[in-house]
């Protein structure tokens, strides 16, 4: 199988696990009551939990840290389109703290941390000569490293704002996808607590979504995926670069 298809499958399995697994763990006691406590937390934020929420996205997004359960904590605490805002806010902001860093500290910093792989290092030349359109699938696909990419658009010739309306197009559909999945995560606690009794028709809305939803990111996936490795292929390494070593 070729790795853009093994990307799609990947993209969707994970998808659907992540929901089986909130179903789960969902049915236990304990793990109701740290439910019920992290929102009463996030309930005391108030409205500083507009401002809060998108600095620990930035925070993540700058440490390199995993950033899908803050994503879905998006839709689990926000709703589906405030939890995709913020969390989209939050990737922009840490999106533009990584490009300043790879701007301010230049080739010798992301060198080290990205071109070390042979593969990014490729990329690296295709942005160089395509700019814009490759930033945008490099962020599109989720299982790609994007965290990392940041830095590496500081190095480029991309205006800083063309890189962040990039950044944020291609980072939409991941965010909704995982937004979504917390918005399902809140719907089912709901359930559980009896607070909510949704009909058939509803049922079969949020499943509908959430099987288009999926659908779509994948499809989106596998597209970023088939045109990067395209592109791998076609840019050459930067060859002036000194040894790493």
């Amino acid at each position: 199988m070729k790795s853009a298809a093994k990307a799609t499958v990947l993209q969707a399995v994970v998808a659907l696990l992540v929901v089986g697994a909130l179903i789960y763990v969902a049915r236990s006691a304990p793990f109701l009551g740290a439910v019920e406590e992290t929102e009463n937390v996030v309930r005391r934020w108030g409205t500083l939990s507009i401002v809060i929420y998108p600095l620990l996205v930035m925070a993540a997004t700058v440490l390199l840290l995993p950033g899908g359960i803050l994503s879905l904590g998006g839709g689990f605490f926000f709703g589906l389109w405030w939890g995709t805002l913020l969390v989209l806010v939050g990737n922009l902001l840490g999106a533009a703290v990584a490009f300043f860093v790879g701007d301010k500290l230049g080739r010798k910093f992301v060198r080290q941390r990205i071109l070390r792989d042979p593969r990014w290092a490729a990329l690296d030349g295709a942005i160089g000569k395509h700019g814009p359109r490759i930033i945008f699938y490099s962020q599109l696909n989720p299982l790609f490293p994007t965290s990392l990419f940041n830095y590496l658009y500081g190095i480029t010739k991309v205006p800083f704002w063309e890189c962040l309306k990039w950044v944020a197009l291609g980072r939409l559909p991941g965010i909704f996808l995982y937004s979504y999945l917390g918005t399902l995560g809140q719907l089912g606690i709901r359930i559980l607590r009896g607070d909510s009794e949704p009909g058939p028709v509803e049922y079969a809305l949020w499943g509908g979504g959430l099987v288009l939803t999926v659908g779509v990111a994948a499809l989106l996936g596998h597209t970023a995926t088939k045109v990067i490795e395209d592109y791998r292929r076609l840019a050459p390494v930067h060859e002036d670069e000194e040894d790493l070593d």
